[in-house]
């Protein structure tokens, strides 16, 4: 771990300029989950995704700590604190996502399962695979971006409100995961990382069209009549 407030000997400027802005774009994310979560009482970031981040910022936070330095440290941290009342609304409205009988009426059982598998898998990959290679999460953080960004379209679609996915949010997700896609790519230029980066650009942009597209606000006001 770097004990200056950011490293300027392993990261360059235009680097920590990216990744800076990229994570204040997912914080801005974050507050508009919340404030959506109190509003409609809903949570429109999959329950997977939700799980598995809340596990990866827990272990980035305090197991494991980046090496870009005490600023990044603090900011993940922020996720974190952030990401504890999503996992609170959660518990209360997660079943609103799951559509089998068997599953809505155990849904905290199958939250705090995702959970201690996520913290489980989570530890051990990052442990033996992404902290000796990137010191600062990048592999593991995308191989959950990848998942999110699939998981989303098929939520949105399926979901019979779909005014209550923020369009804000989408934006501020994409485009700041787009910056880190790019902090990435000058930073460790790995084919594979750059692959996950690439797949979650597309997949980002393909939510951003449908939560944009009026035909299937339209659609998904026909089927509740």
């Amino acid at each position: 771990m770097d004990h200056s407030i950011i490293n300027l000997q392993d990261y360059t400027i235009t680097q920590h300029v990216l990744f800076a802005l990229g994570c204040l774009l997912w914080v801005v994310t974050y507050i508009v989950v919340i404030k959506a979560i109190r509003t409609h009482q809903f949570i429109e970031i999959p329950i997977v995704a939700v799980t598995a981040n809340f596990a990866w910022e827990f272990l980035w936070s305090f197991v494991f700590m980046t090496d870009m330095g005490l600023l990044y440290v603090w900011g993940y941290r922020l996720w974190f604190f952030l990401d504890c009342y999503i996992i609170y609304g959660l518990f209360l409205y997660g079943y609103k996502q799951m559509q089998l009988p068997q599953m809505r009426g155990r849904s905290a059982v199958w939250i705090l399962f995702s959970l201690a598998c996520s913290f489980a898998m989570l530890y051990f990959y990052i442990d033996r695979y992404d902290a000796p290679l990137s010191h600062m999460g990048a592999y593991s953080g995308y191989i959950l971006n990848v998942m999110m960004s699939a998981l989303y379209i098929p939520l949105l679609l399926r979901m019979r409100s779909v005014g209550k996915f923020s369009r804000l949010a989408a934006w501020c997700k994409g485009v700041g995961t787009l910056l880190i896609s790019i902090f990435c790519v000058l930073k460790f230029q790995d084919p594979f990382l750059i692959s996950m980066c690439v797949v979650t650009t597309f997949l980002d942009a393909i939510y951003i069209y449908y939560i944009m597209d009026e035909n299937v606000h339209t659609n998904t006001a026909k089927s509740k009549l």
